[in-house]
């Protein structure tokens, strides 16, 4: 009878020990999966990256590599000097720094097995250079080297909240600061005013409306910023297009250095980017505006139902453009074997954005 029950107990840890090793093989494995080979396969070489036009005004370099991992500094350059143009392993070119005469300059110099990257922080609608190309790079997940302007990544470990601050820090509802309101296909200048219209408390700042006396002569200074949004609970984070993927630092920058709580138009963008529903509220979940203005105020009102919107701040972290396996991190990893990244050729007029959801604002105006 001691030898059965003993051999029990022992055939019963058995199987937790190997119900515990294959959850845990099943969960790295998917895990891993999730990122392309390119983003694990260690880097083994220099990779140079030349920078063929700069970022509207500002010159691409080491600072775009900042916050990638230091195996990708150590390795990595990314230099707009042009006597490292013939060691380039891909040229990259800003869209909107793209000149009539890159085509003819940059096709005599083009050589086998070196990428031509284009970039761009916008809706990307490419309409020039046809079949010039070959890899993209921008918000869309769906680009050859995806760079959100942000994105979530789960924590480790939980850390902890100073969830009082952020409550006695605020005394205001809501604040849309905005340089260019002209007529926009998804509206959100005349739904932020009817939002006004029906009871939400907003402050209307910006070129439009009234410069900031926080900040007379704003231009995304972020102390400034800081200063400025302190004080709001909320924050209007209306794109100027509700695009595929199109979210901008009017959502993240607000969301991980300002405090605030986003409200945006449609949900369906940002869950499809795996942002935790409890970041932001959003507009379409609502089937009236004053549904939403009664929703805002009571959360404005309550403590407990206000910071439960800053709950996410325990579990995750908010990563920058270029950081982890996105933007220029990503691109230099992908460069170590083009064999499993084979080179394209882009028709312009197949890459344009076919998925939006500008029609929100219609059903509230």
């Amino acid at each position: 009878m001691r030898l059965t029950k003993c051999s029990y107990f022992v055939f019963k840890w058995f199987l937790v020990l190997m119900t515990v090793s294959f959850v845990l093989t099943c969960y790295f494995r998917s895990n891993s999966d999730v990122l392309p080979k390119s983003s694990r396969r260690l880097i083994t070489r220099n990779i140079t990256l030349f920078a063929a036009t700069s970022f509207f005004s500002e010159t691409l370099g080491a600072s775009s590599l900042r916050m990638c991992s230091e195996e990708v500094k150590n390795s990595c350059t990314l230099t707009s000097d042009p006597k490292k143009l013939p060691e380039a392993d891909a040229i990259v070119f800003h869209s909107s720094n793209v000149h009539h005469d890159t085509e003819g300059k940059y096709n005599a110099l083009r050589k086998p097995g070196v990428p031509f990257v284009v970039m761009t922080m916008e809706n990307p609608d490419f309409s020039e250079l046809r079949n010039f190309y070959n890899w993209t790079m921008n918000c869309r997940m769906s680009s050859d080297v995806p760079m959100p302007y942000g994105a979530v990544e789960k924590l480790e470990r939980r850390v902890e909240v100073d969830y009082e601050q952020i409550w006695n820090s605020k005394r205001k509802t809501a604040v849309w600061l905005v340089s260019n309101v002209h007529t926009t296909q998804n509206r959100r200048k005349d739904l932020t005013e009817k939002m006004v219209e029906k009871g939400m408390d907003i402050d209307l700042l910006g070129q439009a409306y009234k410069e900031p006396v926080e900040c007379p002569k704003f231009g995304g200074d972020p102390k400034c910023l800081e200063k400025l949004f302190k004080p709001y609970k909320f924050a209007i984070a209306f794109e100027n297009t509700n695009s595929e993927d199109y979210v901008t630092e009017k959502f993240w920058y607000r969301l991980k250095m300002l405090q605030v709580v986003p409200i945006v138009m449609t949900r369906v963008i940002y869950r499809n980017l795996g942002i935790p529903d409890s970041m932001y509220i959003a507009v379409d979940d609502f089937p009236t505006l004053k549904e939403l203005v009664d929703h805002v105020k009571r959360v404005s009102a309550d403590k407990n139902a206000y910071l439960e919107y800053h709950t996410w701040r325990e579990e995750y972290r908010i990563l920058d453009a270029n950081e982890g396996n996105y933007g220029f991190c990503l691109l230099c990893r992908k460069l170590v074997n083009l064999s499993e990244n084979p080179l394209k050729s882009y028709d312009t007029v197949n890459y344009k954005i076919t998925t939006d959801y500008n029609e929100v604002a219609n059903r509230y105006l």
